[in-house]
């Protein structure tokens, strides 16, 4: 009798709409940033050197800041960014080293950022508990529900379903504690508003104003999110395996990639636009800003 071949999945595949999304989301944070680059960490030392073309920058990012676009799009993208991280979640081997490893990172962020506030002169450079920093716990915390939701309810016939009604609820209970604590991201936005608290880490689940720096995502609402997302992947990809793998192609690329790497692309655009702004003034000016 001939053997039949069996036909696999594909070694490498992904699902190539998450990764699509995912880079639609951090290709958007990494604007935002650069945008808050023009508006504020770049005005006063081009104010400072007179350079009113430049300021022209400034006010076009500043305008973009208080705009209607970025008070609906920002919220948006946020929401894609985390609950596509943790759809994510189905795909990873180990979600504990990976959260692990990213805390590490965002560590670093902090440390780099804050040597650069305080002794380089780049005002409003400090990342306190930014968006890796809420990803990384995010994921530390998923991998904790991961492992008791594993331990409790593995054996059972239906384990996905009943996985994924756990996440879900769990989601569900962090976007009333949000809603009945802290404050809109619209609020956020339009007016910077902020909570109240005389706990000292506080912050690190509520907005507080004195947690803001650079950037800021405390754990809520994004957890919220990113347990939503977490809900729906045992569903809908429980094979670990695209919804439209005939829809893949060279065409998503501009979106897959910085998908894929989305962590390198954050890391690494930051550091390209800051460098390119400052090339950018010394061209305009004859003077390196910061120094």
């Amino acid at each position: 009798m001939a053997k039949v071949a069996r036909i696999g999945k594909k070694k490498g595949a992904r699902a190539w709409e998450l990764d699509a999304l995912r880079g639609l989301a951090i290709l958007s944070v990494v604007w935002d940033h650069f945008m808050y680059d023009l508006a504020y960490m770049f005005y006063y030392e081009w104010q400072a050197l007179g350079a009113d073309g430049l300021l022209k920058a400034s006010e076009f990012a500043r305008t973009y800041h208080d705009g209607f676009l970025r008070v609906i799009g920002w919220p948006f993208f946020v929401f894609i960014f985390f609950f596509v991280s943790g759809t994510c979640t189905t795909f990873s081997r180990n979600n504990f080293f990976r959260g692990l490893k990213l805390a590490l990172v965002a560590v670093a962020v902090s440390v780099v950022t804050y040597l650069l506030d305080e002794y380089m002169g780049f005002s409003g450079s400090f990342i306190l508990f930014g968006v890796l920093h809420c990803l990384a716990l995010c994921i530390l915390l998923y991998s904790l529900v991961e492992f008791l939701t594993k331990i409790a309810f593995q054996k059972f016939k239906h384990y996905r379903f009943i996985k994924a009604g756990v996440y879900f609820a769990i989601a569900v209970a962090l976007l009333i504690v949000n809603y009945t604590t802290n404050v809109t991201l619209y609020d956020v936005n339009v007016h910077n508003a902020t909570v109240q608290a005389d706990w000292d880490f506080a912050g690190m689940f509520i907005f507080v104003r004195n947690w803001w720096t650079a950037d800021y995502f405390p754990l809520l609402p994004f957890f919220g999110f990113f347990m939503l997302g977490a809900a729906i992947s045992p569903l809908l990809y429980p094979n670990k395996e695209s919804l439209l793998p005939k829809l893949d192609g060279k065409w998503n690329k501009f979106l897959t990639i910085p998908g894929r790497y989305s962590l390198y692309v954050y890391l690494g655009l930051q550091v390209v636009a800051v460098i390119l702004l400052c090339l950018v003034t010394w061209i305009a000016t004859g003077s390196i800003p910061f120094i």
